[in-house]
């Protein structure tokens, strides 16, 4: 008979060990930016930036290079020499070769000097840009952290209050049995036990979506479970019928993730927030591509000098050393309007970035200042929500004990237990809420 039961445990599947999940605010924030492809896709963009920043810097400095050309002449003309001098001569050979080192250096006129300006401002402008995908990047995984740590504390503390209803309502079916206690307030028991088994099935199907949210946003990979979640305290606990507990889910507590993210309540709004900055620096980079383009309009000139192996040599059908240098001039009269349009196009893009760079300083100033307001709010009705806390537990330990003493209904019991869980919901929320503008708080400073 024992041997039949240790077999039964081992094959259904109830008896088997409930997988575990755990997930510190930290971990869920590494996993975000590594998965993060907005961010990483803002980081190889300031990557390429900086690489055409350098390749741009490059083009003031003298370029050396080898050039080589090779050309076939089908006729090689010739020159009449008297017959005392050899007669006819050619002036040349059908194979013509030149080859050799040739350095420029451009003159500039400030075209590449602003070229150079537009590259590192365009460059600078990327990294800001990177830098405001990963605090957005680190504020959704916050905010999603924070709606699973709510869900959790949803589930716990419903199961604590099915606890009490089920211990209630066995002491109240013990009553109905002696005839102490009437058998309607036995069914408004059984009532209000079934409304918490409810809820609680209701709370582990947030949960499960408040993990999938997670996973999304961070990148992390939930184990398999057939079962709806539960939370890890809960596991091993009694609550009047087998719950399946599909996976234990464990997080950071409320009081352990507060300290970290106080500071941000008590700093001010940056004033170098990367989208602002990143606004900034593109209204540069077109003032930058303007000069450029006005630059344009002034002559160039190129300093050129070349050593090459040379061949033939006029009627000498030889090779020889050859150096050269060289001075060129270039500078556009007319092109049609083309480079005072492109200027005028710079210069009006660099209008609407500082334009747009001033409403996202607005938008922020706003934001924190709203996100700071409503931080004070929230804790100043924290301190509410905890003596309305205290006040709903020993109302609900009063109410039952006059309800046992003959002296109270047990309709008191019942709206005194739904307030005590209540108020216990109540301050969960507001801590999640209290940490999410704190992470807001965060993303908006220094």
């Amino acid at each position: 008979m024992i041997f039949r039961l240790i077999i039964l445990f081992l094959i259904l599947p109830g008896a088997a060990r409930a997988a575990e999940f755990g997930v510190t605010l930290k971990a869920a924030e590494d996993s975000a930016l590594a998965s993060s492809n907005q961010y990483k896709s803002a980081k190889f963009s300031a990557e390429a930036a900086k690489a055409g920043a350098a390749a741009a810097g490059t083009l003031l400095y003298p370029r050396l290079s080898l050039e080589g050309s090779l050309r076939y002449n089908e006729v090689v003309p010739t020159i009449a020499m008297p017959a005392a001098l050899g007669g006819a001569r050619p002036l040349g050979d059908n194979w013509n070769y030149s080859i050799g080192p040739t350095a420029y250096w451009t003159l500039d006129a400030g075209t590449l000097r602003s070229g150079r300006e537009f590259a590192r401002k365009t460059a600078a402008a990327r990294t800001s840009e990177a830098e405001n995908a990963r605090r957005q990047a680190l504020l959704k995984a916050r905010s999603s952290y924070f709606q699973l740590q709510l869900a959790l504390e949803k589930v716990y503390l419903i199961g604590q209050n099915l606890q009490v209803s089920l211990s209630q309502l066995k002491d109240m079916e013990l009553g109905v049995k002696a005839g102490a206690r009437s058998r309607l307030d036995g069914i408004r028991a059984r009532q209000e036990t079934t409304a918490r088994r409810r809820d609680l099935l209701r709370a582990r199907a947030e949960l499960s979506s408040a993990l999938l949210d997670l996973s999304f946003v961070t990148g992390l990979e939930l184990p398999f479970s057939p079962g709806l979640p539960l939370d890890a305290r809960m596991a091993g606990k009694d609550y009047g019928g087998e719950i399946n507990p599909g996976l234990l889910v464990r997080a950071e507590a409320y009081e352990e993730l507060l300290p970290r993210l106080l500071p941000a309540a008590e700093g001010k709004m940056g004033k170098a927030l990367p989208a602002v900055v990143a606004l900034a620096e593109t209204a540069a980079a077109y003032r930058a591509a303007a000069s450029a383009q006005k630059a344009e309009r002034l002559p160039r000139l190129t300093l050129s000098a070349r050593g090459s192996v040379d061949y033939p040599n006029g009627p000498n059908l030889y090779s020889f050393l050859q150096g050269s240098a060289g001075l060129s001039l270039n500078m556009p009269l007319f092109e049609s309007g083309r480079l005072a349009e492109r200027e005028t196009e710079s210069r009006l893009g660099a209008e609407a970035a500082s334009e747009r760079r001033e409403e996202a300083v607005r938008a922020a100033s706003r934001d924190f200042s709203r996100a700071l307001d409503s931080y004070n709010a929230l804790m100043e009705e924290q301190a509410i929500n905890i003596d309305a806390l205290d006040d709903a537990e020993e109302a609900a330990k009063l109410a039952y004990a006059a309800y046992k003493t003959g002296s109270g209904t047990w309709l008191e019991v019942e709206s005194a237990n739904l307030k005590a869980l209540q108020a216990k919901t109540t301050a969960a929320s507001t801590n999640a809420e209290i940490l999410i503008k704190l992470a807001l708080l965060d993303s908006l400073s220094d």
